[in-house]
């Protein structure tokens, strides 16, 4: 109920829950808030964002409902609850479409990608339309704008793994700044958990 599901989606996407340095959203250019209302559970996160925004950066928010965060948003999508991965899908399926992957980094560090790639041949923004509720115009838009703005960044919350097929939702989404090579710029990448980050003994934390 609390985080499980996500934190196995995330380690099935990336080898482990790490994530983006808070401190390094303040180098965004386009940074998305994917089921995250950050002014009500992450507010220490948000003058990163505010940083970021005066030097430029586009913020948009994926969210059914329009929480404080959607509203100080410069877009607001109001995605169907529990539609998540074929959001992501469908991203990825003009990602791929459009070549806007970054074939050098996937060679180095994915494995796995024309498995993907079939997969999100499934999600045209027409399909992931007609799930998701949003514009196929819009799921367009906002997939070039990811893909093209450097670096962009994913602050993602535990809200979309509480749903059927939860974890694969989060699988998805952590996939696509791999996709796109964004995890190696500074600023760039997802955020989910950072719990990771630092080597505990937790044999002797929870004993």
């Amino acid at each position: 109920i609390c985080s499980q599901a996500g934190s196995v989606g995330l380690t099935a996407a990336l080898g482990a829950r790490y994530g983006t340095d808070p401190e390094d959203f303040r180098n965004a250019k386009f940074i998305i808030a994917w089921a995250a209302n950050i002014l009500g559970t992450n507010v220490h996160l948000w003058p990163f964002i505010v940083e970021a925004r005066r030097n430029g950066a586009k913020f948009v928010v994926i969210d059914p409902v329009r929480t404080r965060t959607a509203k100080a948003a410069d877009r607001w999508y109001a995605i169907q609850p529990g539609t998540d991965q074929a959001l992501a899908l469908g991203m990825m399926h003009v990602i791929f479409s459009e070549h806007l992957y970054d074939t050098d980094y996937l060679n180095q560090h994915a494995t796995g990608l024309e498995a993907l790639r079939g997969q999100a041949a499934q999600y045209t923004p027409s399909r992931v339309a007609e799930l998701t509720g949003l514009a196929a115009e819009d799921i367009v838009s906002l997939a070039r704008e990811y893909a093209t703005t450097r670096p962009s960044v994913i602050r993602l919350n535990y809200g979309i793994q509480r749903s059927d097929r939860g974890a694969q939702a989060v699988q998805a989404v952590a996939l696509l700044p791999v996709l796109t090579g964004s995890m190696k710029e500074a600023g760039g990448g997802i955020q989910l958990s950072t719990s990771q980050a630092f080597a505990f003994n937790r044999k002797a934390l929870e004993r």
